[in-house]
């Protein structure tokens, strides 16, 4: 870590178990980048979070908000006028499929336009309104957008009560999950299968055994029977090390060998490395680096690009950013860990992913028991409860003054995860509310490839 005498603010991971902090990784605090806006809610009424302003030189016309919506009044006149709707505090999705749908009553036509923000107003407007909804195209554009509605030339009373973007065309139905332990499947892999397909999965990324044989043959022929798809699985924090990633290599060349020797056809073989999870990363998210090395030969002793799991976050990370453009050359899928139960915040969570041309990427949702994470910052003080020196970190029970061999840092704040925000875990039924919703919306973007469903008891279904 950087050197302790040079330290003023520090940030210390942790989870909450039984009330007692649990520390688990130090670092500098980063400066923080800037903020990235919300996705703009998809699927839902965004009039309320619009910025309004009426236009035109004449001063034709009146925009009121009411409990209902916006009123809008134009009067007569030659000079071009309306209102302008944009949304400052947010984004617009990239990438995506769908079209702006208004809704409301007009007595008269008026004109509606999906512009880059500052354009004038088209002579001839993308739609009109009038008692019927209103429908133009999304367009992506890298500008930030805005909504134009232009009066006539005549005298117009209109009730703009919603407007919404929705998504085009129809997405993918698929529905993965994780099978972690092999004592699950090995003793009656038809079983398995039959009980995997009442549960409505159509993918299954298996975890590879330590030493595959004829049990694992019959559940990948038992699976493709059912039409169900079979991949394996596995990864662990020390393969983005050199010495996890040399150990790797020779284990997944030995099992693509024995997947050619004993099945049709080699599966995709799905890595769940996560980096973070080593000691030090936290002070140097440059580990990200590793994790990149590491997919590239795994892949080419698997013969050919992986599938990966990755956390939602690593995109917003510059470290995490570069390591994903290191290794995409490898990489057939991405499996993005969208940790999140409220619906928009799982879409805000997933927009980077989708937005971008690259390979397929299934989105994921927790429903398994998670602990209660924490996050504490600390300033450099005369005195406080975590002391640094050359011999290390220590978490003190009460607080100490600094001296010339230690430094002292106060706490500031703690900031804690709520864990019904993150799992919908004992909540099933919310659960699949959530997919059902979620999936016509997610279908804007075509590199959404379906679901991946972290926690199914195998055993509580059969």
């Amino acid at each position: 870590m950087t050197n302790w005498r040079e330290v003023e603010r520090l940030t210390l991971s942790g989870t909450i178990e039984a009330g007692v902090f649990r520390p688990a990784a130090l670092a500098p605090e980063r400066a923080d980048a800037l903020p990235l806006p919300l996705l703009v809610p998809i699927g839902v009424n965004i009039l309320p979070l619009a910025d309004v302003r009426p236009f035109g030189t004449e001063d034709r016309v009146r925009v009121e908000h009411d409990g209902n919506g916006l009123r809008i009044r134009c009067q007569a006149g030659r000079a071009p006028a309306g209102a302008v709707l944009h949304w400052p505090d947010r984004r617009l999705p990239r990438a995506y499929r769908g079209f702006w749908r208004l809704e409301g009553r007009a007595d008269a036509a008026i004109g509606v336009s999906a512009l880059p923000l500052g354009r004038d107003a088209p002579a001839i407007p993308a739609a009109h309104w009038t008692d019927r909804p209103a429908i133009i195209p999304f367009t992506d554009r890298q500008e930030e957008q805005m909504l134009v509605l232009t009066c006539p030339d005549r005298d117009v009373s209109a009730q703009l009560d919603a407007v919404t973007l929705t998504p085009t065309g129809a997405g993918p139905n698929g529905r993965g999950t994780w099978i972690w332990r092999e004592q699950d499947w090995r003793a009656d892999p038809i079983g398995f299968s039959r009980r995997a397909a009442a549960a409505g999965w159509t993918e299954l990324a298996i975890q590879a055994p330590a030493r595959p044989d004829s049990a694992l043959a019959r559940l990948a022929a038992a699976l493709t029977e059912r039409g169900i798809g079979f991949r394996l699985l596995d990864g662990d924090p020390g393969m983005a090390t050199a010495e996890g990633r040399a150990e790797a290599v020779r284990r997944f060349a030995h099992l693509r060998r024995w997947c050619d020797d004993h099945l049709a056809t080699r599966p995709l073989l799905e890595l769940d490395i996560e980096p973070y999870a080593l000691p030090g990363f936290a002070s140097d998210p440059a580990g990200w680096q590793g994790w990149a090395e590491s997919v590239q030969a795994v892949a080419q002793a698997w013969g050919g690009a992986v599938a990966v799991d990755l956390p939602w976050w690593m995109r917003r990370s510059p470290e995490g950013a570069a390591a994903l453009e290191t290794a995409l050359a490898s990489i057939h899928e991405i499996i993005v860990m969208a940790y999140r139960t409220d619906p928009q915040l799982i879409l805000d969570a997933a927009e980077s992913w989708l937005g971008e041309a690259g390979p397929p990427v299934r989105i994921a949702l927790e429903t398994g028991p998670v602990g209660q994470e924490a996050t504490r910052l600390y300033r450099r003080a005369p005195s406080g409860t975590l002391k640094l020196s050359d011999v290390g970190a220590e978490l003190l029970a009460t607080s100490e003054a600094s001296g010339p061999s230690a430094a002292t840092f106060a706490l500031v704040r703690e900031n804690r995860t709520d864990p019904t925000r993150i799992s919908f875990h004992g909540a099933p039924s919310r659960a699949a509310e959530t997919e059902r919703a979620l999936m016509p919306l997610l279908s804007g973007w075509p590199g959404f490839a379906g679901f991946r469903v972290h926690g199914w008891e195998v055993s509580a279904h059969g």
